[in-house]
Parts: structure tokens; C-alpha cells; sequence
């Protein structure tokens, strides 16, 4: 910034006071006063600063229009080439494909600003420049809220019995193998015959039999004989006791699979759906 005074604000205070002036005169000085304010409204636009003028492609493009003249078309797309072609690669086929090249140039204003890129020059530089964001006509709309689909409750009841089925397997199982004084066949054995109770339970809930379930080769009657030779031969073992746990692991599974397996029914509910599976898959 200069530290001399500034002319051109100089002279607007100057014509300040003439006006101030003329005013104190009254009527004998409105005949002058229209002059004082055209020439301080002149003096005021010198303030106002002219903004260059930056090249752009699409706008140099869009006044093609104007040459008048073949050789004045040809020069000037000469001169866009060479100075926006580093920008666009390909900008020889996209003024061509827009009819641009061959005079009178046929100008669509809508192709040109949809097919050449924002093409600048700044500082020199060919530059392509994001496109000006617009502002949504519409308001967007509100994304519509997911449909609740409802589990299927059969599947939800036969999941959580399945699983609880499994939690009862796996107790059975510890329990079995922590036997001592029996070797591995012994315990298989044991497994066995308790894990026959939880079938057991499981039939009877679904309002059936072990025997009707076919659950094994054998039938009841012999999962009964064995089991008192195994309990009197070799180890004391509660196997009905040990076995008929499916109601407790029942409500286990449905704290373990989580929230939405607490609208599952009751045990005897499940139950029936298992059996009246595996009833069609012995059939």
C-alpha cells in the first residue's frame, strides 16, 4: 500500500464539499448540484476494481459462434488446442464430435458444458477444475424406513431346541468321560444309554416314544436291560438323572443365542415340532 495520498479519494472529498456547498446555497444552487453528482457518482465507480477475465474452455467454446469467418474458426480452435490440449487429451475428437470443427460450428450449449471438462487457465496453467456443486431442486427424500420382518416362530423354536439338545450333548458327555475305573468302550457305553434318556424326554414331550422315533436299532426294552447291567456290573451312574436335562438346557439356549430367541414357546412346543420331523424323516 502507498503511503502518498490518494488522488482519486482526494477528489471525491472535494466534490463532497462543492455539494455541501450547493446545499448552503439552497435553491440558486440545484442548477449545478445534478453536475456535482454525476461527476462524484464517476469518481466513485473508479473504485470499483475490474475483475480479469479467466480462460475457460467451455466458455471460449461457447463463442465459436461469433467468428465469422472459416480461417478465424480454424485459428481459433488452433489456439485452444495449444493452449488447453495438456489438460484434454483427447480434445481434437471432442470438438469434432460435437460438430465444432466445421464452419458454421453448430454450438449446444447443454452438449458443450456435459462433454468438455472444466478446463482453466491458472497462473498459466491449463487446469480442470471441479464443477460448481448445484443446489438440490428437490429437497431429497427421507429413506423409508425397513420393513420388521417377523421371525418365523417354528424356526425360531426349532433353532433354540436344536441348540439346546446340543448344550445337553456336550453335559453328557463331561459327565460320561469323567467316570474313573472303566476304560473308553465302558464310557461309550455309558454315553450311550444316557443320552437314550434325553430321547427319552424329548419323545414324551413331543407326544411320542422312543420306540415310535426309532432313535437307535434297539428298542426300549433293551436300552432298559442295559442300563441295569452297566449300573450293577461296573459303576454307580444316576443315567435318568443325568440324561432328562432338556429343560434346563432349553432355557440356557435361549440366553445364549440372544434376545430375539426369547419369543421362542415353551419346551413341550418345541418338542412337538422336532418330534413331528422326525417322525417325516423316518416315514
Amino acid at each position: 500500500m502507498s503511503c502518498s495520498e490518494n488522488t482519486l479519494l482526494k477528489g471525491v472529498k472535494d466534490k463532497q464539499k462543492e455539494l455541501d456547498t450547493l446545499l448552503e446555497q439552497g435553491k440558486d444552487g440545484l442548477a449545478s448540484m445534478q453536475s456535482k453528482v454525476d461527476e462524484l457518482k464517476a469518481d466513485l465507480s473508479s473504485f470499483v476494481p475490474v475483475l480479469p477475465e479467466v480462460p475457460s474452455l467451455q466458455g471460449d467454446l461457447l463463442k465459436l459462434g461469433d467468428i465469422t469467418s472459416a480461417s478465424g474458426l480454424a485459428t481459433k480452435i488452433a489456439e485452444l488446442k495449444a493452449s488447453m490440449g495438456s489438460a484434454v487429451p483427447d480434445l481434437d475428437s471432442l470438438i469434432s464430435g460435437l460438430g465444432l470443427d466445421s464452419f458454421p460450428p453448430s454450438i449446444d450449449a447443454s452438449s458443450i458444458c456435459s462433454t468438455m471438462p472444466n478446463v482453466e487457465t491458472i497462473d498459466g496453467v491449463a487446469t480442470v477444475v471441479p464443477a460448481e456443486s448445484k443446489v438440490p431442486e428437490e429437497e431429497p427424500k427421507k429413506p423409508e424406513p425397513k420393513p420388521v420382518i417377523e421371525p418365523d416362530k417354528d424356526e425360531l423354536n426349532l433353532k433354540v431346541i436344536r441348540h439346546a439338545i446340543m448344550l445337553a450333548d456336550g453335559q453328557i458327555m463331561s459327565k460320561t468321560n469323567a467316570l474313573e475305573g472303566i476304560n473308553a468302550y465302558l464310557k461309550d457305553r455309558y454315553y450311550e444309554l444316557t443320552k437314550n434318556e434325553l430321547y427319552i424326554q424329548l419323545s414324551e414331550l413331543g407326544g411320542s416314544t422312543f420306540d415310535d422315533l426309532k432313535w437307535r436299532h434297539y428298542d426300549f426294552a433293551k436300552h432298559q436291560e442295559d442300563k441295569a447291567h452297566f449300573l450293577n456290573t461296573y459303576v454307580y451312574f444316576a443315567f435318568r438323572t443325568e440324561g432328562q436335562i432338556l429343560e434346563l438346557k432349553y432355557t440356557q439356549a435361549k440366553e445364549a443365542l440372544g434376545p430375539e430367541y426369547s419369543d421362542a414357546d415353551d419346551l413341550a412346543t418345541a418338542a412337538k415340532l422336532l418330534v413331528e420331523q422326525r417322525k417325516e424323516r423316518i416315514a
